[in-house]
This record gives structure tokens, C-alpha cells and sequence, in this order.
């Protein structure tokens, strides 16, 4: 039997307490106090509290006739999370309020903010070492989570040991705070600047696709898998990130961190949309021994060239074949430049119409090892389809929190207090799918 539940809290809840001076408040009647809390779906503390204080029941189910009050509450987020939403007053707030771009993007349209340089660079630092940027707040929420509920789920049979199939995907969290901050009192700084104080210090902007506006705050991100026989959905894992970075930076470091957390689960896909299409995440799948199930996208500036000569050289739109000018190794691509700029002919009666620098025209030719092209399932076979229809368990999951577990009606500002919020939420799901198992073995 794996270690779970109380004893991993215990191992992990204490290592945030001191050991000497007065006593804390029971940490476990903290915990369930907020599983409740979401249950009921109160998305206020003082509310929550003052719901307590009158319902007998409900403080027999917290474990304490005297349940703390909401600053002990507020407290224990702290705690866990390491972060103080009041920071000293001295602090430095950069500025990093800005739109980045104004302008609306067409409808559907994602915010592409990122190269397959950068998913590639990002690759090589988590196959190097998969707890790479290992933030301490979503580590220990995480744990926390692992230990309350995956593991249990687990055990019960809900997410299997072997074919585990795993989907992620991101959704827009508006922090419902002012990008620009908050006037204290009419003095000044020395720089001639009145004192500012920002309620929502890490959210930054990013692109909502589906409201089609600019929205200031986080992305939350999570990689969820489905239980066909008792059709439920299972969230395993959760991390915030600013609402500027894209999917596939996130879905990179997601799962990396979720498979060195959870040795035991080890899946066998990854089911990702388009927004995840770029080669090196391939790579580092396969690396990892998964199977890529990722939708693939249309926006590629590097088609194949329609026509090639015998020894696999692009041949121009005058009809000259290109000169091979490198192997880029990483895209698994051949490179080809304009024959007449490196001055392999004389001449070239397009040279006006298809020159529009010094450098030349260039073409790309993809190599037969790309893993993009070759994968175990096929992309768009009969297979790939079954198994890609399990991927909207993700979306789910992101409208199960925000939703059905009101997140957004929460009006939270931090980053953290988010995460808190979004684990506990998740929390629950699973504890739905346990009185369901319960119910149906009735």
C-alpha cells in the first residue's frame, strides 16, 4: 500500500511549523475547513466563517466545536503558500503593467509569443533536471494534493497504473485587480511619484481567445486524465503561470514536474491541442518513453517545397536548384539559400521579382527522422482519434474549476491565494469521484 493521506500531511504540514513557542491552531481542522468551504462553494472566508459558527454539523465535519476565525484562516495560507500579500512597503514594484499590444486579435486567434527556440531551450533544462524552477508555493500544494488525494485515487483503482493517458490545457484567470495599482495617500516620492500599491503584484496581461479581449492575471494550467468506467474526470496537476506565457512553454515544465513528482504514475500519452504542435516538445516526449497525441496546427512558415531534384534540393520558381546552406538538427530540417546570392550561377531571369534582400530567398526541407512525422499512433488514424477524444477531460476539468467551483467569483488578487483556491477546488473533484465509486459499488 502506498503512503497517503494522513501520514504524508503529517510529513509534510509539520516542516511548516515551529516546534517550540504556543501551539497552532490544528492544522487538519485548517484543511478541512477548506475542502468544506469549496464543497459549499462560499467564496468568501469571513462568510465561510460566519456560516460555521451556526451549523453545528458542519463544525462536527471540521473536527472543532471552536473553528478559527478568518484571520487564522488567511493565516494558513500563508503558510502553505510561503507568500505574504502585504509586502514591505519599501519594495520595489517594477513596471510591468503594460498592454503589450493593444491591438484585438482575430477571433479564435491565440497570442503566439514564443519560438520552438524557446520550447527547445526549455526541453534541454527539464531533461537535465526535471525539478528545474520548482516554485516553492505550487511544490508544496501540490504535495499537499498528492498526498490528500491523487495517491488515495490511485489506490482505489481510478487512475491506472499502466496505458494512463494524460491531457492538458490552460484557461484564463482574471486576478480582478487593477493593472495600475492603487493611490495610498497624496505624498509623493522622491521621484515625484505618488505612493502606489499594487493588489495583484505577479499577474501580467495576456490574450482571452475566447472573450476576444486583453484580461490581466494569471493562467492556470492543469493535466487531467479520464475514467472511462465510472466517467469522471480527474485533475493530477496544477500550476499557475502569468497569463503572458504560452501553452506550450507551460505544458513543458507541467509535465515534467508532474512526472518527478509522480513516479507512479508514469503516463503512457500525453494529449495536448495545437497550441503544444512544436517539435522539440515531440522530442522530449519521446524521451521521456510517451506517446504524443497533439493536434497539429497550420500556422508553419516553413512549408515543404513542391518541387525537388534528384538529390533532394529544392528547385526555385526559375527553375535552378538551391544550394544546401546547413542542417538544422533540432527542427530535424535541411536548409537551402537562393543559388545566384552565393554565386553558384550567374544569373537569374527572376532576380527582381524574387529578391527582396541580400541574403536571398531560402527554403527548408524536412528530414525523414523528424518525430513530428513519425509516431507510434498516426496522426489523424482511426487510433489517434480514439485516443484524442479523451483530451477534452482537461477542458473539463478547467470549467469544473472555474465554474462549478465559482473561482472566478472569488475576487482574488494574489497568485498564490489562487493556487490555494484552484488545489482545494481540485480537491473536491476527486473526492466527488470517491462518493460516486462509493455510491454505484452500493
Amino acid at each position: 500500500m502506498k503512503k497517503a493521506g494522513v501520514d504524508l500531511i503529517r510529513d509534510l504540514i509539520s516542516q511548516l511549523y515551529s516546534s517550540s513557542g504556543r501551539p497552532a491552531d490544528d492544522p487538519a481542522v485548517l484543511l478541512r475547513s477548506f475542502i468544506l468551504k469549496q464543497h459549499f462553494r462560499i467564496a468568501s472566508i469571513k462568510e465561510w466563517c460566519a456560516f460555521v459558527q451556526s451549523d453545528p454539523l458542519v463544525q462536527y465535519l471540521i473536527g472543532s466545536w471552536n473553528v478559527p476565525g478568518p484571520a487564522t484562516h488567511y493565516d494558513f495560507i500563508i503558510r502553505l503558500t510561503g507568500r505574504d500579500p502585504h509586502p514591505n512597503e519599501e519594495l520595489e514594484i517594477p513596471n510591468l503593467f503594460k498592454k503589450v499590444n493593444r491591438e484585438r486579435l482575430k477571433k479564435g486567434e491565440k497570442w503566439v509569443n514564443f519560438s520552438d527556440d524557446d520550447v527547445s531551450s526549455l526541453c534541454d533544462k527539464y531533461l537535465s533536471d526535471p525539478s528545474a524552477d520548482s516554485d516553492r508555493a505550487l511544490y508544496t500544494l501540490q504535495a499537499l494534493m498528492n498526498s490528500l488525494v491523487v495517491t488515495p485515487s490511485a489506490d482505489m483503482g481510478l487512475i491506472p497504473d499502466s496505458g494512463l493517458k494524460v491531457a492538458g490545457d490552460g484557461t484564463c484567470l482574471h486576478a480582478h485587480a487593477s493593472p495600475n495599482g492603487h493611490k495610498v495617500d497624496k505624498t509623493v516620492t522622491d521621484n515625484d511619484t505618488p505612493n502606489v500599491r499594487y493588489s495583484c503584484i505577479d499577474g501580467d496581461w495576456g490574450w482571452d481567445s475566447d472573450l476576444e479581449k486583453w484580461y490581466f492575471g494569471f493562467t492556470l494550467f492543469n493535466i487531467s486524465c479520464h475514467n472511462p468506467d465510472l466517467k469522471v474526470d480527474l485533475p493530477l496537476f496544477l500550476t499557475l503561470v502569468k497569463a503572458s506565457q504560452h501553452d506550450s512553454l507551460t505544458a513543458v515544465s507541467a509535465i515534467a514536474q508532474f512526472m518527478d513528482m509522480n513516479p507512479d504514475l508514469h503516463p503512457a500519452y500525453a494529449l495536448f491541442d495545437s497550441a503544444m504542435d512544436a517539435t522539440p516538445f515531440y522530442s522530449f516526449l519521446f524521451r521521456n518513453h510517451v506517446i504524443p497525441i497533439i493536434d497539429q496546427n497550420t500556422r508553419s512558415t516553413s512549408a515543404q517545397p513542391k518541387q525537388l531534384d534528384d538529390s533532394g534540393a529544392p528547385i526555385c520558381e526559375a527553375g535552378f536548384s538551391m544550394v544546401k546552406f546547413g542542417h538544422d538538427k533540432s527542427r530535424y530540417r535541411i536548409k537551402y539559400r537562393c543559388p545566384l546570392v552565393l554565386g553558384k550561377i550567374d544569373h537569374c531571369p527572376n532576380e527582381e521579382q524574387c529578391r527582396t534582400s541580400d541574403y536571398g530567398k531560402t527554403a527548408y526541407v524536412k528530414t525523414l527522422d523528424s518525430p513530428r512525422d513519425n509516431l507510434p499512433v498516426p496522426y489523424r488514424s482511426d487510433r489517434w482519434k480514439v485516443i484524442y477524444n479523451d483530451r477534452t477531460c482537461t477542458e473539463r476539468i478547467n470549467t469544473r474549476i472555474l465554474n462549478d467551483y465559482k473561482q472566478h467569483s472569488t475576487y482574488v488578487r494574489e497568485g498564490a491565494k489562487h493556487a490555494f483556491i484552484a488545489i482545494f477546488n481540485a480537491i473536491n473533484i476527486h473526492m466527488d469521484a470517491w462518493y460516486k465509486l462509493e455510491t454505484q459499488s452500493l
